[in-house]
């Protein structure tokens, strides 16, 4: 691992969540519904919010420590496509659990509006699934 030089250390959000999320922040409505999603998931402290671009950029650590978690993350990912889960599939992270946006019933638009309890209701979905688990 190289030496961490970046000022974020100490300045990043988190809370008291044994588990990280990381969200797509794609260029349409999904992709701000899963970054809203996962930062509702952070305020809820039900996971803390990890940084995708770091763990794809392998900066600071970011990437050794969503490797060496213990823990199952939740990765969020808008459509189909799911660049989240490929990038770290490709950096050698398995320790993640997967959802899509589009596969909980929300269709992709080629906008950034949406209902805003669309988040609520899938909330809702998350923790029956978990509780499934």
């Amino acid at each position: 691992m190289s030496e961490c030089n970046c000022s974020c250390s100490g300045n990043c959000a988190s809370n008291e969540a044994v588990s990280n999320v990381y969200a797509c922040a794609g260029a349409s409505n999904v992709g701000k519904i899963s970054l809203d999603l996962a930062i509702a998931l952070h305020l809820r402290n039900s996971y803390s919010m990890g940084c995708a671009s770091g763990v794809g950029a392998d900066i600071c650590g970011f990437k050794e420590a969503a490797v060496e978690s213990k823990t199952e993350h939740l990765l969020i990912d808008g459509c189909p496509v799911s660049c989240l889960k490929k990038m770290f599939a490709s950096k050698g992270i398995t320790n993640f659990r997967h959802i899509i946006v589009t596969t909980m019933g929300v269709v992709k638009e080629p906008v950034f509006d949406y209902d805003p309890q669309i988040i609520e209701i899938l909330l809702d979905q998350i923790e029956s699934e978990e509780g499934a688990d």
